[in-house]
């Protein structure tokens, strides 16, 4: 858990280091869409993980479906923090 942790934390890290950098007015915000679906992967693993400990079950179809909507979601934050999403490598 702690792995998984460190490395969420680490990635997000990554993304967020060009806004920390001041050069928000002439650098864009990017993030490649695959990084943004491996810190959400990242992420919703972590959460099925907790939800088994207490118990929970959930179908295949069930856990597929909520990797996409929490990609999604994330997606959705990223882009109202000012993010945009490419496809492919960011800066590429």
């Amino acid at each position: 858990m702690k792995k998984t942790c460190l490395s969420i934390v680490i990635v997000a890290g990554l993304a967020a280091a060009p806004a920390l950098a001041g050069d928000q007015a002439s650098t864009p915000k990017l993030v490649s869409e695959s990084a943004a679906r491996f810190v959400s992967d990242l992420t919703y693993t972590e959460l099925l993980r907790q939800a088994m400990e207490k118990g929970w079950r959930y179908t295949p179809a069930q856990i597929e479906s909520g990797y996409r909507r929490h990609f999604e979601e994330f997606k959705l934050q990223l882009i109202d923090q000012g993010y945009t999403i490419v496809v492919g490598d960011a800066g590429a």
